[in-house]
Protein backbone atom coordinates (compact mmCIF):
# COMPACT_ATOMS: atom_id res chain seq x y z
CA UNK A 1 0.00 0.00 0.00
CA UNK A 2 1.08 3.23 -0.96
CA UNK A 3 1.50 5.87 2.21
CA UNK A 4 2.71 9.46 2.33
CA UNK A 5 3.34 11.80 5.47
CA UNK A 6 1.38 15.11 4.13
CA UNK A 7 2.36 18.09 5.77
CA UNK A 8 -0.95 18.80 6.80
CA UNK A 9 -3.07 15.70 6.43
CA UNK A 10 -0.39 13.61 8.33
CA UNK A 11 0.16 9.73 7.43
CA UNK A 12 -2.64 8.79 4.74
CA UNK A 13 -2.75 5.99 2.64
CA UNK A 14 -3.69 5.31 -0.76
CA UNK A 15 -6.91 3.94 -1.56
CA UNK A 16 -8.61 5.46 -4.67
CA UNK A 17 -7.73 8.54 -2.66
CA UNK A 18 -5.80 9.43 0.00
CA UNK A 19 -7.62 8.23 3.15
CA UNK A 20 -7.07 7.64 6.93
CA UNK A 21 -8.90 7.69 9.96
CA UNK A 22 -9.81 9.90 13.13
CA UNK A 23 -11.71 9.75 15.84
CA UNK A 24 -14.07 12.80 15.65
CA UNK A 25 -17.19 13.77 17.87
CA UNK A 26 -19.20 15.05 15.46
CA UNK A 27 -22.83 16.29 16.13
CA UNK A 28 -22.51 14.67 19.58
CA UNK A 29 -21.17 11.51 18.68
CA UNK A 30 -17.70 10.18 19.25
CA UNK A 31 -17.04 8.43 15.53
CA UNK A 32 -13.92 6.42 13.44
CA UNK A 33 -13.66 9.22 10.96
CA UNK A 34 -12.18 8.10 7.23
CA UNK A 35 -10.45 11.42 6.22
CA UNK A 36 -10.28 11.65 2.31
CA UNK A 37 -8.65 13.62 -0.41
CA UNK A 38 -9.20 13.25 -3.29
CA UNK A 39 -6.83 12.27 -5.85
CA UNK A 40 -6.43 9.56 -8.60
CA UNK A 41 -3.47 7.46 -8.82
CA UNK A 42 -0.03 8.80 -9.05
CA UNK A 43 -1.60 11.97 -7.54
CA UNK A 44 -0.49 13.96 -4.39
CA UNK A 45 -2.43 16.31 -2.11
CA UNK A 46 -3.10 19.46 -3.64
CA UNK A 47 -2.66 22.91 -1.59
CA UNK A 48 -6.26 23.64 -2.24
CA UNK A 49 -6.96 20.40 -0.42
CA UNK A 50 -4.83 21.59 2.97
CA UNK A 51 -5.98 24.70 2.70
CA UNK A 52 -9.46 23.07 2.81
CA UNK A 53 -8.44 21.04 5.83
CA UNK A 54 -6.78 24.25 7.96
CA UNK A 55 -10.06 26.11 7.37
CA UNK A 56 -12.05 22.92 8.34
CA UNK A 57 -10.20 22.98 11.36
CA UNK A 58 -10.65 26.38 12.19
CA UNK A 59 -14.17 26.39 12.15
CA UNK A 60 -15.14 23.27 13.14
CA UNK A 61 -16.84 24.57 16.36
CA UNK A 62 -18.82 26.56 14.20
CA UNK A 63 -20.11 24.25 11.99
CA UNK A 64 -20.68 21.77 14.96
CA UNK A 65 -22.91 24.54 16.21
CA UNK A 66 -24.51 25.49 12.91
CA UNK A 67 -25.52 22.03 11.10
CA UNK A 68 -28.05 20.70 13.25
CA UNK A 69 -30.39 23.95 12.33
CA UNK A 70 -29.67 23.21 8.76
CA UNK A 71 -30.24 19.58 9.29
CA UNK A 72 -33.44 19.97 10.69
CA UNK A 73 -34.67 23.22 7.87
CA UNK A 74 -33.54 20.37 5.01
CA UNK A 75 -35.46 17.64 6.52
CA UNK A 76 -38.45 20.26 7.22
CA UNK A 77 -38.63 21.69 3.15
CA UNK A 78 -38.15 18.00 2.33
CA UNK A 79 -40.31 16.44 4.41
CA UNK A 80 -42.64 15.42 1.89
CA UNK A 81 -40.09 13.21 -0.52
CA UNK A 82 -38.60 11.79 2.44
CA UNK A 83 -41.86 10.80 3.36
CA UNK A 84 -42.22 9.41 0.38
CA UNK A 85 -38.85 7.04 0.72
CA UNK A 86 -39.50 5.54 4.16
CA UNK A 87 -41.65 5.13 6.85
CA UNK A 88 -41.25 7.83 9.15
CA UNK A 89 -42.25 7.03 12.67
CA UNK A 90 -44.48 9.69 14.67
CA UNK A 91 -41.30 10.85 16.91
CA UNK A 92 -39.18 11.73 13.86
CA UNK A 93 -42.73 13.20 11.34
CA UNK A 94 -42.46 16.81 10.58
CA UNK A 95 -44.65 18.19 13.64
CA UNK A 96 -42.61 16.37 16.44
CA UNK A 97 -38.60 16.62 15.08
CA UNK A 98 -36.43 19.06 16.78
CA UNK A 99 -32.55 19.79 16.04
CA UNK A 100 -31.52 17.03 18.71
CA UNK A 101 -33.68 14.02 17.01
CA UNK A 102 -32.51 15.36 13.73
CA UNK A 103 -28.60 14.62 14.38
CA UNK A 104 -29.61 10.97 15.94
CA UNK A 105 -30.81 10.63 12.11
CA UNK A 106 -27.71 11.39 10.58
CA UNK A 107 -24.26 9.71 10.94
CA UNK A 108 -21.07 11.19 9.36
CA UNK A 109 -19.27 8.68 7.99
CA UNK A 110 -16.65 10.53 5.77
CA UNK A 111 -14.77 13.97 6.28
CA UNK A 112 -14.51 14.73 1.98
CA UNK A 113 -11.72 17.29 0.48
CA UNK A 114 -12.45 17.21 -3.26
CA UNK A 115 -9.97 18.37 -5.73
CA UNK A 116 -11.45 21.62 -6.13
CA UNK A 117 -10.77 23.01 -2.61
CA UNK A 118 -14.76 21.48 -1.80
CA UNK A 119 -15.30 19.70 1.57
CA UNK A 120 -17.98 18.54 3.80
CA UNK A 121 -19.30 15.01 5.60
CA UNK A 122 -20.69 12.58 3.80
CA UNK A 123 -23.46 10.86 5.95
CA UNK A 124 -25.52 7.85 6.30
CA UNK A 125 -29.45 8.79 7.29
CA UNK A 126 -32.47 6.96 7.50
CA UNK A 127 -34.46 8.53 4.64
CA UNK A 128 -31.56 7.83 1.85
CA UNK A 129 -30.15 4.79 3.07
CA UNK A 130 -29.46 3.97 -0.49
CA UNK A 131 -26.65 7.02 -1.56
CA UNK A 132 -26.58 9.12 1.93
CA UNK A 133 -26.57 12.61 1.95
CA UNK A 134 -24.21 15.49 2.28
CA UNK A 135 -23.55 18.27 4.31
CA UNK A 136 -21.22 20.56 2.30
CA UNK A 137 -19.42 22.76 4.36
CA UNK A 138 -16.67 24.74 1.98
CA UNK A 139 -19.39 26.89 0.54
CA UNK A 140 -22.06 27.70 3.66
CA UNK A 141 -23.20 24.53 5.15
CA UNK A 142 -25.70 23.35 3.18
CA UNK A 143 -27.55 19.53 2.51
CA UNK A 144 -27.40 17.36 -0.78
CA UNK A 145 -27.56 14.38 -2.47
CA UNK A 146 -23.11 12.87 -1.75
CA UNK A 147 -22.90 13.05 -5.80
CA UNK A 148 -23.31 16.82 -5.28
CA UNK A 149 -19.92 16.80 -3.35
CA UNK A 150 -18.03 13.82 -4.29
Amino acid sequence: MIELNDEVFGKMQYDSSWVRKEKYTILGKELDIRIVAKAYEGQGILDIQRKAFIEFKENFDQFEEDIPAKLLKYYLENYENISEMCNIPEKIDKDHITQDLIVKLVKVKTIYFGRKGEYGYLCDCIWEQEHGIAIILSSGITIDEQDTLI
